[in-house]
C-alpha cells in the first residue's frame, strides 16, 4: 500500500502581495514548479492536469465560492441565499437540473445569428479610436463590448447597457472576498433580479428573436414547471459570468498580441485561425486562473490525502500548462493542436455555461481587431488587477497605424 501525501507534508509557498504582482501566468508557475500540489495558506493548491481535471469532476469537492460567501460576517442571510442560487454556486441536483435546462438554448448554433451584431458592435469601437492611432483597450474597447453584445443577445435596448455593466461589476465583485463589497453586490442583486423578472414576463407574452424567448421555449419543451426563478437564475448568472470574464479575457488577447507583433499580423491575414488563437489565449492565460473548492468529505485523490473542509484551489493556469498535457506549453502558439482540452472554461458539470457565448465574442472581436488594427504595440505599462477569482488587465495602453 502506497504512502498518502498530506496536506502537512505539501511545499509552503508564500503568496503574498509583493509576489504577486502582474499576471498569474508569469509567477505562479515559479512557485510551484516541481511540485504536484503546494500549500498556500490553509488551501491546496492543484498544479497537474490530472489532478484538477480530478477535482472538477468528483462530487467530493464542492464549490469554494458558496463556501466563502457563507462564511463571510454580517451579511444579510438573504442576500446569501439569493447568490447560492446562482449557476456559479449552486450545488447539487439543481445546479444538474439548470445545467440540463439552460444548454439547449445554449448551443453554438443559436448565438449564429448574433454574431453579425457582435461584428457591429466591435466596428463602432474601433471607429472611436482608430484615427487616434491609439487607446486605453480597457476601456474603449473590453469593457462596453460584452455588456453590449449581452444587450443584443437578450433582446435589451443598448441604450441600458451602462446599468447592466454597473451592476454585472458590483455583482461579481463580492467573489473576492472582501466584505466591503458586499452592500454594493446586494444593491446590484436586487436591481438585476427585478429588470430580469420583468423582462421575462414580458417574452412570455410576447416572444421575440433573442436568448430569453429560445430559453422560455426550451425549458418548457423540457420541464412544465420550470419557474421564473430558474429561468433568472441561468439569465442572470450569463450577464454576470459572461461580462466580466469576457471583457478580462479579450484585454488579456490584445496584451498577449501586442507582445507578439508577428503573431498578430499573421492573425489579420489568416482569419480562419481565429477560433484556434482564442482557445490558445485562453489556455495560455485565463482570466480564470483558478477555481476555489471545497473538499465535502474525506478524499484520497490518487495518493493526495485531503481531509473534510479542505480549501482545495484548482490553477487552470497550472494545468493548461502541464507538459503531460500539452506539447511545449510555455510557449504561445495560435497554431497550436490541442490534444487535450485546456480548462480555461473549467470542466464537465463546472464548465462555464457561457463559453459558447464567450467563444463567439472573443472570436469575432479578434477578427475585426487584427484586420482593423495594424501595428498593434504596447503604449505604457499595463496595469494588472489583483488576483483574485478572475484577473486581466485595468489599464492597457495601445498603439496601431491611425486610419
Amino acid at each position: 500500500m502506497s504512502t498518502l501525501t498530506r496536506v502537512a507534508d505539501l511545499h509552503p509557498i508564500d503568496g503574498d502581495a509583493a509576489v504577486c504582482t502582474g499576471p498569474a501566468w508569469q509567477w505562479l508557475p515559479g512557485l510551484t514548479r516541481g511540485h504536484r500540489a503546494v500549500r498556500w495558506g490553509s488551501a491546496v493548491v492543484l498544479t497537474t492536469y490530472a489532478d484538477c481535471r480530478a477535482a472538477l469532476s468528483d462530487k467530493r469537492f464542492g464549490n469554494g465560492l458558496r463556501a466563502e460567501i457563507g462564511a463571510m460576517q454580517d451579511i444579510d442571510p438573504q442576500f446569501v441565499a439569493r447568490r447560492r442560487q446562482s449557476l456559479l454556486l449552486e450545488e447539487g441536483e439543481r445546479h444538474t437540473r439548470l445545467r440540463r435546462l439552460a444548454i439547449p438554448a445554449l448551443r453554438p448554433r443559436n448565438f449564429d445569428r448574433f454574431r453579425p451584431a457582435m461584428i457591429q458592435v466591435v466596428d463602432e469601437l474601433v471607429d472611436r479610436v482608430q484615427e487616434r492611432g491609439r487607446c486605453d483597450a480597457v476601456v474603449d474597447i473590453c469593457n462596453p463590448l460584452p455588456i453590449s453584445v449581452i444587450c443584443w443577445v437578450l433582446g435589451i435596448p443598448r441604450e441600458e447597457a451602462a446599468f447592466f455593466a454597473e451592476v454585472a461589476e458590483a455583482s461579481t465583485a463580492v467573489f473576492s472576498g472582501d466584505p466591503s463589497t458586499v452592500p454594493a453586490a446586494m444593491a446590484a442583486t436586487e436591481k438585476i433580479d427585478s429588470y430580469i423578472e420583468d423582462l421575462i414576463e414580458r417574452r412570455r407574452s410576447d416572444p421575440g428573436s433573442d436568448l430569453i424567448t429560445d430559453l422560455l421555449a426550451a425549458t418548457e419543451s423540457e420541464d412544465r414547471n420550470v419557474s421564473n426563478t430558474d429561468v433568472m437564475t441561468v439569465i442572470t448568472s450569463l450577464i454576470v459570468g459572461g461580462t466580466d470574464t469576457t471583457r478580462n479575457q479579450l484585454a488579456i488577447a490584445l496584451h498577449c498580441f501586442a507582445e507578439r507583433p508577428d503573431d498578430w499580423e499573421r492573425l489579420g491575414k489568416e482569419p480562419e485561425l481565429v477560433p484556434n488563437a482564442v482557445e490558445e489565449v485562453v489556455r495560455y492565460a485565463p482570466t480564470a486562473y483558478t477555481m476555489k473548492r471545497v473538499t465535502n468529505e474525506d478524499v484520497d485523490l490518487d495518493g493526495l490525502w485531503l481531509p473534510r473542509g479542505t480549501p482545495v484551489m484548482v490553477m487552470s493556469t497550472l494545468a493548461n500548462r502541464d507538459p503531460g498535457a500539452f506539447t511545449d506549453p510555455e510557449r504561445f502558439d495560435i497554431g497550436r493542436e490541442f490534444r487535450h482540452p485546456h480548462m480555461g472554461f473549467g470542466w464537465g458539470l463546472r464548465s462555464c455555461v457561457g463559453s459558447v457565448l464567450a467563444r463567439a465574442e472573443l472570436s469575432e472581436a479578434l477578427t475585426v481587431l487584427s484586420r482593423r488594427l495594424t501595428g498593434l504595440a504596447l503604449d505604457g505599462e499595463t496595469l494588472w488587477s489583483r488576483p483574485d477569482t478572475i484577473q486581466g488587465p485595468v489599464i492597457l495602453p495601445l498603439r496601431f497605424d491611425a486610419a
